[in-house]
């Protein structure tokens, strides 16, 4: 579970096209919303945002201050981006009940290393990024964890099935998705000789005998 971060914000009284003057500024614009709770039209400092995101993520719970209202627990919901530069120009905290399960897509994060390859015989093949978990807001894991250590041959893979929650909840996503597997590189696929190659060379050893019989008899 990701540590708790607390977080001040200013009520915002510019909407629609005025927000651009706040974005100018280094302030940026957000609403929190949540069943039974605003929405509130909300701003912050932009700065201080970008190292709350790198902190929080989407996983992290943040307790946020807002001016007259008493105190909300959200997790960071969806962010706008600019379409050129891909700054954040808009943020939505979602808040939530902590006594409420939710729902959260968390990050798959790949521990360890399998001796395939780091051999350079195989890639590893990660087909999903995150997993849907459903669990009380204080204990949604910050990543789910896999070890692709245990991955000593090309037929053996990860599943869903095979992944375990550091904290109390469920994966939601089906047990039988594949989350990693190994491919045979290309280098490792070059070097193995073919069967033409194999079948060959018996008849290269013949003809190299023949030819040394037909020496001798001169």
């Amino acid at each position: 579970m990701a540590d708790r971060i607390k977080l001040d914000l200013d009520t915002r009284e510019l909407l629609g096209k005025k927000v651009n003057r706040l974005r100018r500024a280094g302030i940026l614009p957000a609403t929190v919303y949540g069943k039974g709770v605003g929405p509130f039209a909300v701003q912050l400092n932009a700065r201080m945002f970008s190292d709350i995101y790198r902190r929080a993520g989407r996983t992290g719970l943040i307790d946020l201050a807002i001016p007259g209202q008493a105190g909300v627990s959200a997790f960071i919901h969806s962010l706008q981006r600019h379409p050129v530069t891909r700054a954040i120009t808009h943020v939505d905290f979602l808040a939530v009940d902590l006594k409420i399960e939710v729902t959260v897509d968390v990050p798959v994060h790949i521990v360890g290393e399998s001796d395939l390859v780091r051999r350079g015989d195989a890639l590893l093949n990660q087909v999903l990024t995150t997993l849907q978990v459903r669990a009380l807001p204080t204990d949604i894991p910050s990543s789910i964890e896999v070890d692709v250590s245990v991955l000593d041959s090309l037929d053996k893979s990860i599943h869903v099935g095979d992944l375990a929650l550091p904290t109390k909840g469920e994966i939601t996503t089906p047990a039988d998705e594949l989350v990693v597997s190994l491919t045979q590189s290309r280098a490792a696929e070059e070097a193995e000789p073919t069967d033409e190659a194999a079948a060959a060379e018996p008849e290269l050893v013949r003809e190299t005998r023949e030819g040394e019989g037909a020496g001798d008899e001169e």
